[in-house]
């Protein structure tokens, strides 16, 4: 029990020392985070005030711009629309499509996780859209539920999990526990990277230990994209050294019997 305080508490100090704020012409402030976009650069975001005291939180146009710079349109797939749509009201933020941002707005008390849901929002985004002018013409996300299905299970999707810090974490699928069959979290990584990393070691860390306190175990695998690169030896065993299972893509027929049990 000490280790896991020891860990988390390790874990919000880092994310805590790594913000870095700017003061910007007309009050706005620049927010620079710890978390990594597809550039290896850290992600920022602009706290703008408003008149009616509270602010708004943006990630100013970066993320679909960015996108976009690769060769990606979110007006060419209905599917891909639809999924986006649903992380963006999943995590409580708004898209305004005349400049391509991301934001949310909120007061002094909740900043702290409205901040976490619009980063959340901006790196989910990144990964699951995550494309080049040579890339598979299927959604990665996608592709799984396809194997899912393909294989007879059955899961939940887009499912939003409160973790011990009180903060939510989006997940692609949930298979639900049978017997003495654990419940099985299935997540995505298209574009493997320290960022996205980051981010899902500490979305399941903070989640894990809620999941467990009921009957049963809960496991989560997350299924990574090598169809165009190779994956990173350090990023798989960064999943197992904190008992998460990654699952390279040419890999999948391997745990089949595990997640339709």
């Amino acid at each position: 029990m000490v280790a896991k305080e020891n860990l988390k508490n390790a874990y919000i100090e880092w994310l805590n020392t790594k913000l870095a704020y700017k003061d910007l012409d007309a009050g706005a402030i620049e927010i620079t985070t710890p978390f990594l976009d597809r550039h290896n650069d850290r992600l920022q975001i602009y706290a703008v005030p408003m008149k009616n005291g509270e602010f708004k939180l943006t990630d100013d146009g970066y993320i679909l711009s960015d996108l976009q710079a690769s060769g990606f349109e979110l007006a060419n797939s209905n599917r891909r629309k639809q999924i986006f749509k649903t992380i963006v009201n999943g995590f409580g933020v708004t898209f305004n499509s005349n400049f391509n941002e991301l934001f949310i707005t909120t007061d002094f008390k909740d900043f702290p996780r409205k901040k976490h849901s619009l980063i959340q929002a901006m790196m989910t985004v990144n990964d699951m859209f995550m494309t080049t002018k040579q890339t598979v013409s299927s959604l990665f996300t996608e592709d799984v539920g396809n194997f899912l299905e393909l294989n007879n299970v059955r899961y939940s999707e887009n499912i939003f999990l409160s973790g011990k810090s009180g903060y939510t974490h989006n997940f692609n699928f949930l298979i639900p526990h049978y017997k003495d069959t654990p419940e099985r979290v299935v997540h995505t990584m298209n574009a493997p990277s320290k960022g996205t990393l980051s981010n899902i070691i500490f979305s399941w860390s903070d989640t894990r230990e809620n999941r467990n306190k009921q009957n049963y175990k809960s496991d989560l695998f997350v299924f990574i994209n090598d169809q165009e690169k190779e994956i990173d030896s350090n990023i798989i065993n960064a999943f197992k050294n904190e008992h998460i299972h990654p699952i390279p893509w040419s890999n999948r027929d391997s745990v089949v019997n595990i997640l339709s049990a």
